[in-house]
């Protein structure tokens, strides 16, 4: 006797897939919704937010931040600090901010270290990223591998230029959800032990709370947050 099999019609089948990328559209686990947003301390919850850039990078390009011009050349189509470098790029940013203290230029390397307890538990491959300021004083950031929090590997850092230390660390939980993501959601940015300012990278494009851009602290939180949003793909959230 000839078996027969249940058929699904061709509407109903698109329909399932078509919820099934939904429920995976741009990165995002399944359950979490578009809107939801990074959660914020509360140092700098009131803070007003800024947004910047565009939906995709890309591998040059130019947007304005509070109308202050950042032009940008980036080393790959995709960049992602929770992702592997490529081996072949060594310089994976280069950027400019038209800030208030004058034309600021940066030149940022990247490099995978040998391989940590850390990284092996976590089955990834942090790489490090390292920018440059040579405006006076000259400045540096450096972020690669941080703790081990809630299970997830976390990116730490710092930004230094002359005296002034800011402390940079990944963000990992949305607001209302008890359950960290692997990758970041977004980065806050410390001094003295206090965040004083953060990037959310929740959304299609980069949100932006700190310190009056043309004080010194300002200056720092604006020229990290700007790093830290070139090597993150909007597209991919």
């Amino acid at each position: 006797m000839r078996q027969r099999f249940s058929t699904v019609s061709v509407p109903a089948l698109l329909i399932v897939l078509l919820a099934g990328c939904a429920s995976v559209r741009d990165g995002r686990q399944v359950g979490e919704r578009p809107d939801q947003r990074m959660v914020q301390a509360p140092s700098v919850a009131g803070v007003a937010e800024e947004t910047f850039g565009k939906p995709a990078w890309g591998t040059r390009g130019d947007f304005t931040l509070s109308g202050q011009r950042v032009r940008y050349e980036r080393g790959a189509d995709r960049l992602a600090l929770f992702e592997p470098l490529a081996a072949s790029v060594k310089t994976p940013l280069r950027f400019s901010w038209a800030g208030p203290a004058g034309d600021s230029a940066s030149v940022c390397e990247g490099w995978t270290p040998e391989q940590s307890a850390n990284g092996r538990l976590a089955d990834s491959r942090p790489w490090v990223l390292s920018c440059k300021w040579g405006s006076a004083p000259a400045a540096m950031l450096q972020i690669g591998e941080g703790q081990m929090r809630r299970g997830k590997l976390s990116r730490e850092g710092a930004y230094r230029r002359g005296e002034l230390t800011l402390g940079l660390r990944s963000a990992h939980l949305y607001e209302g959800n008890a359950q960290p993501r692997t990758a970041a959601v977004g980065y806050e940015m410390l001094h003295q032990g206090t965040v004083v300012g953060s990037l959310d990278l929740s959304g299609s494009v980069p949100r932006l709370r700190r310190p009056d851009p043309a004080t010194p602290l300002g200056r720092a939180v604006t020229e990290a947050a700007l790093a830290l949003a070139l090597v993150w793909e909007p597209a991919s959230r």
